[in-house]
């Protein structure tokens, strides 16, 4: 099925929640790219358009790649008209402004949540595609120079619960990804009710440590595309209390608070949503 064709599925539900539904999922293709598994999985993009120029979200540049590959192609293009010379301090180039008003691409992007006592596993699923020169054909069946996706998934088991300050952990046949993986105990005096004593806040990192690419113009090989990390426990994950009512606040806020009473939090993202699945209750 086409991107079109996408977009005009939209037309084929009449209920609010069907429209939305297709709304955001036009949005997700358009901005960060295919899903694992979906119909779009091994696409083929046209070379002259950089699959980061094609998708403005989701993907991970090598953390030690040189700034013209981590940062936007078009932060500059209006950069004189918009910021005057005398803008910033008097010691400051333009040079300097200019890099400060970048927009950089992360490197890295992680997901922190709770676990129970007696947790020493967690099975985490990473996705993401990568982006390869290679030859297409067109809708004249004339052979093309063309970005070719390939889809991978790795499962990695990771083991908590050794009370480290930090650790990291390669993820297979990833051509340099890694998983950090950061965990400590919870103080639970002024949580009494709330956390179950013995609870560990964990956090997991997917990193891009891959040796970026010698030219710009290849620059996209060496990123990972359509990250996602799915994290799975045996053990139930423990909600995270409201810290929010600790606190004075406005009368929507409260409201909000009744509204969502039973709808806990399981994650927090960091550079990315975070969303989780109940299974039999």
């Amino acid at each position: 099925m086409s991107r079109a064709s996408v977009r005009s599925a939209l037309l084929e539900s009449t209920d609010s929640p069907g429209v939305r539904e297709g709304l955001v999922r036009t949005l997700d293709l358009d901005l960060v790219g295919p899903k694992p598994g979906g119909e779009h999985a091994e696409e083929c993009l046209p070379e002259k358009e950089r699959p980061s120029m094609w998708y403005l979200a989701g993907f991970l540049v090598p953390s030690d790649a040189p700034l013209e590959q981590r940062a936007d192609d078009d932060a500059d293009d209006d950069f004189e008209a918009e910021v005057p010379e005398a803008t910033g301090l008097a010691e400051e180039s333009a040079e300097e402004r200019r890099a400060a008003r970048k927009n950089y691409y992360p490197a890295s992007m992680g997901l922190s949540f709770l676990v129970r006592p007696g947790v020493r596993d967690l099975r985490v699923t990473v996705t993401w595609g990568d982006y390869e020169r290679s030859k297409a054909t067109d809708i004249h069946g004339k052979e093309v120079p063309a970005w070719r996706r390939t889809p991978h998934s790795r499962e990695i088991t990771l083991s908590i619960g050794t009370e480290t300050e930090g650790r990291r952990q390669r993820v297979p046949e990833s051509r340099g990804l890694w998983l950090h993986v950061r965990e400590r105990p919870i103080s639970v005096e002024t949580l009494a009710g709330e956390i179950q004593p013995g609870t560990r806040a964990v956090s997991v990192f997917l990193a891009n440590h891959r040796t970026p690419a010698p030219k710009r113009r290849d620059a996209d090989s060496a990123y990972a595309f359509q990250a996602r990390i799915v994290v799975e426990s045996e053990t139930p994950f423990h909600p995270r209390p409201d810290m929010s009512a600790r606190v004075d606040r406005h009368w929507d806020e409260r409201v909000a608070d009744l509204h969502y009473a039973d709808t806990p939090v399981y994650a927090t993202g960091h550079g990315i949503s975070a969303d989780w699945e109940v299974r039999d209750g």
